[in-house]
């Protein structure tokens, strides 16, 4: 009798788990669900006035300039991406109490990581200038780089939104962000200047998102000043996750460098016009989600909700709803694209492989959030190095595909860059599950 009481508590002790780990689960997904909502939405109707500017640009501008435009972009996306997580990829997994006395080392970082990101992209000008034999490559390339000075002035607040998983201040700030350079990008190509109407707003919009981040965001004071030993400890952490963001980039970008290298620039013009508007939608959701998926993962600070199953059952569910999200918007823009892209953007872009590549890079899409997911998943786990490591192989692997195909001709990229998303990218995400549930599960520090 007794042990059949004892056998009837644990069953309920059991069920009480399984229950609190449910709701637990059902919780965790509505807040990622909620905050991608947020991200998701900004992304879609920022992207909606950016399409609008994308028909003017594509009407007005030619391939050649398109293509400057890529070189300009690419450089400066290359160089600011280890700047953007170098402190707050830390600052985040972080207790109340760490955050706030590591607040004036991360201001210190933050500064003169963006400095040096000027500097450096300053004197790169001047070789990419001769290399491509265009001096008109200079100004624009140091009138970008001057955005990486005003970034410090909102990144500790744009950490603490990320922080707090105020995901709608975030959401806002990239909306207005995406909108304010749309529609600043169609006037002034409509007003004739050329190459400037695509580099002037990326420069401008740097302020609204700083004000919008800034705004009611109260930043806690600095109760500790700059520590050597801080400083280290945030580098630490921080730089293994830029390397792996810069080779997360660098794989996103190394069809540019290749196609700019073996094609010229006005291949790489129609190129990168068929990238942003086929990847356009989708990639800004990847990138809500990993920015949404992250700050999810690392949540749990102050709580005991490390538990595997938990873990994989968030992971997992989040890869199925990003994934849900995106395909049935990617299957629609290819089925319409032959339809769409001429009408749309006009007749001389038929006279490319445009079309072709528009197709090809949609369909890659499809799997660029397991990606996505998998590099969030390492790095909350702190696998920093290995997300590095595996980014920095699969960089290599593309490079090698991208400049074989390089020597046919811009369909045969975009198909090689098509298939071989479509075999690693489901690999990526398997094998980070399978290393971070084997050995541990979420950290929390």
């Amino acid at each position: 009798m007794q042990n059949i009481t004892k056998l009837q508590v644990e069953q309920k002790q059991s069920l009480n788990q399984k229950l609190a780990l449910n709701e637990m689960l059902s919780h965790g997904i509505r807040s990622l669900g909620k905050n991608l909502l947020w991200l998701a939405s900004a992304q879609f109707s920022g992207r909606v006035v950016r399409l609008g500017a994308s028909v003017i640009t594509a009407r007005l501008l030619t391939p050649e300039i398109f293509g400057q435009v890529a070189i300009v972009l690419t450089l400066f996306e290359l160089i600011c991406t280890p700047t953007r997580r170098i402190t707050s990829a830390a600052l985040i997994r972080m207790n109340d109490a760490d955050f706030t006395d590591n607040l004036a080392s991360a201001n210190t970082i933050n500064f003169a990581s963006c400095i040096s990101a000027f500097v450096l992209m300053s004197l790169i000008s001047f070789p990419l200038a001769y290399y491509y034999q265009d001096t008109q490559l200079i100004l624009p390339i140091l009138f970008v780089a001057s955005s990486y000075l005003l970034l410090p002035f909102g990144m500790l607040y744009a950490t603490v939104n990320l922080r707090n998983n105020n995901m709608r201040r975030v959401a806002s700030a990239n909306l207005w962000q995406t909108v304010g350079d749309g529609l600043l990008t169609a006037i002034l190509a409509l007003s004739g200047l050329g190459i400037w109407a695509i580099i002037i707003p990326k420069v401008v919009m740097v302020f609204v998102w700083i004000y919008i981040h800034k705004n009611a965001t109260p930043l806690p004071h600095f109760t500790q000043p700059v520590s050597l030993t801080r400083v280290k400890a945030l580098l630490n952490f921080s730089v293994p996750v830029s390397l792996s963001d810069l080779i997360n980039t660098l794989r996103q970008s190394i069809d540019y460098l290749v196609i700019g290298y073996f094609m010229g620039v006005e291949a790489l013009g129609v190129y990168f016009f068929a990238y942003n508007v086929s990847l356009g939608v989708s990639l800004g959701l990847v990138q809500s989600f990993g920015t949404a998926f992250y700050s999810h993962l690392c949540s749990d600070k102050d709580a005991e909700t490390n538990q595997k199953q938990s873990a994989q059952q968030k992971y997992r569910n989040s890869v199925i709803a990003i994934t849900a999200i995106a395909a049935p918007i990617i299957i629609l823009q290819t089925s319409l694209a032959p339809l769409y892209v001429p009408f749309v953007y006009g007749e001389q872009w038929l006279s490319t492989d445009a079309l072709s590549v528009f197709i090809f890079l949609c369909l890659s899409g499809l799997v660029r959030p397991m990606a996505e997911a998998a590099s969030q998943l390492l790095l909350a786990n702190g696998h920093s190095r290995l997300n590095f490591n595996l980014n920095i192989a699969i960089t290599a692997l593309l490079t090698l595909v991208i400049s074989i195909a390089s020597q046919f001709d811009l369909a045969t990229v975009a198909m090689s860059v098509m298939v071989t998303y479509l075999i690693t990218m489901p690999w990526l995400c398997w094998y980070s599950s399978r290393i971070s549930f084997s050995q541990s599960t979420v950290k929390h520090s």
